[in-house]
């Protein structure tokens, strides 16, 4: 199922309602317009591990999604939807090595580009910009944690409150990766899938 909301919604209410803080239609449309679009194709690194990327990133169309590597094992930690500002604190803030990666999954998707340079142009000039990105920030930790307490219990459960909180992101992503999400196995998920089909 593909999340209606998301489609009928364009980028800048989708930026404005990203977290309690609402910046002015001025802003946004000045922070979309300093921002280079690109087209990404299916299952591309955005920003890749080991690698120095100071940019900011934000979806306009399509999903990516927020993932680290521990050896052989991925976990996935999230995902960007249409209006998700994304970026890797390490490299972005200290100019490291990305530990987090980012990526593109089944479908092309459309994202903005924004130079570190920039990025602080408009904190160091613009207060309301300032405020509009802490305020973004503590939504983001917010929601570190309510994907904690959402995905929490048996794998089963883990899975039918993804289905229910997050039905856009089940269509736009493979097996494997969702799997990562719930942290199973690939064949656990296929399992629970099979589960579910049966007590319907």
């Amino acid at each position: 199922m593909v999340n209606i909301a998301y489609m009928k919604k364009d980028l800048k209410q989708l930026l404005k309602e990203e977290c309690n803080f609402t910046p002015s239609d001025a802003l946004v449309e000045e922070f979309i317009e300093a921002m280079e679009e690109t087209q990404v194709k299916p299952r591309s690194r955005i920003i890749e591990f080991g690698k120095v990327c100071s940019d900011v990133f934000c979806v306009k169309k399509g999903i990516g999604r927020l993932f680290h590597a521990d050896d052989a094992k991925e976990t996935t930690i999230g995902f960007a939807s249409p209006g998700t500002i994304f970026m890797s604190p390490l490299s972005f803030y200290l100019d490291a090595p990305a530990f987090l990666m980012a990526e593109t999954c089944k479908v092309p998707v459309t994202l903005l580009r924004m130079s570190r340079k920039t990025f602080y142009d408009f904190i160091n000039g613009s207060d309301e910009f300032a405020r509009w990105m802490f305020s973004l920030a503590s939504a983001q930790i917010c929601i570190c944690e309510r994907k904690l307490s959402l995905i929490n219990g048996t794998a089963m459960e883990r899975y039918q409150a993804v289905l229910k909180n997050r039905p856009d992101i089940v269509e736009a992503v493979t097996s494997r990766v969702l799997a990562s999400y719930l942290d199973i196995t690939p064949q656990h998920l296929c399992r629970l899938k099979q589960q579910l089909r049966m007590s319907h």
